[in-house]
């Protein structure tokens, strides 16, 4: 699955042909990479628990339990993404990152091996620098 999933050929074709803008073309690919696996996938979907809406996830694959969050700002707006991927628990959570933007992988990368509140979750991160086309490890 992780190979699929970080297909930067796959990706950097469907971006180009799509007629989308960018960011909408990333989702876009990986909710028909979800859907052609057979999976329900669902866009921007509100995480609610404790009877309070978190915000939005970009995009989830249900059946897997594998959360997309797309990221290209700063470093501060990832954090909140960080908190809704937390409180849902995916069994996979990729997030799709620059390292141009704010909010470079290799520094999310360092947070998530650094603090003691992502430990849970630390093996279940999948990081993809859109930009250099690459698996952040």
């Amino acid at each position: 699955m992780r190979d699929n999933i970080a297909d930067f050929e796959g990706l950097a074709e469907h971006v180009e042909k799509s007629g989308l803008n960018y960011r909408e073309a990333i989702l876009d690919f990986y909710k028909n990479l979800g859907e052609k696996s057979g999976f329900t996938v669902r866009r921007d979907s509100s995480i609610i628990r404790y009877g309070l809406n978190l915000g939005r996830m970009d995009l989830i694959w249900i059946e897997p339990n594998i959360t997309f969050t797309i990221e290209f700002g700063s470093l501060d707006e990832i954090l909140k993404h960080l908190w809704r991927i937390l409180e849902f628990s995916p069994s996979l959570a990729v997030l799709l990152l620059s390292s141009k933007s704010g909010c470079k992988a290799t520094d999310v990368l360092k947070l998530i091996n650094s603090s003691p509140l992502l430990e849970p979750m630390k093996k279940k991160f999948l990081i993809l620098d859109l930009t250099e086309e690459e698996i952040v490890e």
